[in-house]
C-alpha cells in the first residue's frame, strides 16, 4: 500500500497537470494566441508570433501582419 506522502504527491501532480491544462485550454479558445505545440501562433493565419511581439503585448492573439490588416491599416 502507497505511503501516504506518496498519495498526496501523486494527487498534487494530477491536480497540477490539470490546472496547466485547464490553463492552456483557455488561452486557446480566448482573445490570445493559439498555442500549438507550446508557442503562440495567430488565431487568424496559425504563423508563430515572435517571442519579441508577445513580450510586447502579453495576451496578443494576432501577428502583426494580421493585427494591421483587422485594424484597416
Amino acid at each position: 500500500m502507497a505511503d501516504i506522502f506518496d498519495q498526496a504527491s501523486d494527487y498534487e501532480a494530477r491536480d497540477r497537470e490539470a490546472a496547466i491544462s485547464a490553463a492552456r485550454n483557455r488561452l486557446a479558445s480566448g482573445p490570445g494566441p493559439e498555442w500549438i505545440d507550446g508557442k503562440p501562433c495567430c488565431r487568424e493565419c496559425g504563423e508563430v508570433i515572435p517571442e519579441a511581439r508577445v513580450k510586447a503585448l502579453p495576451g496578443c492573439g494576432l501577428c502583426r501582419e494580421c493585427a494591421e490588416e483587422m485594424e484597416g491599416a
